[in-house]
């Protein structure tokens, strides 16, 4: 059997697991994707080597205080350290897509 993640779990009064989504491989970069169809710009942050498909599938693409080694093999993708970067970077991309 294949494992599998899931994202939400929610287990019944008796113990029993009630419900369940599970994970879909490249799941974030299935949404990115499915945004540009419909036309959206998107602008995708995110921290690891988990984020790196759906980082480059969007737009637009932030590091959020990548560890040094994602930083450093996806120098392409540029890397902000604290909110207020984040935040400017945002804003820069906003302005320019307008």
């Amino acid at each position: 059997m294949t494992p599998k993640l899931c994202n939400t779990l929610s287990i019944a009064a008796d113990g029993s697991i009630g419900g369940y989504n599970l994970r879909q491989p490249d799941g974030k970069k299935k949404v990115a994707l499915a945004l540009k169809t419909l036309n959206y710009k998107v602008i995708a942050i995110g921290d690891s080597y988990n984020d790196i498909t759906m980082l480059k599938a969007a737009d637009h693409a932030i590091l959020y205080r990548p560890p040094h080694n994602v930083e450093k093999e996806y120098a392409e993708i540029p890397a902000v350290f604290n909110y207020n970067e984040l935040k400017q970077r945002i804003l820069e991309l906003i302005r320019q897509t307008k």
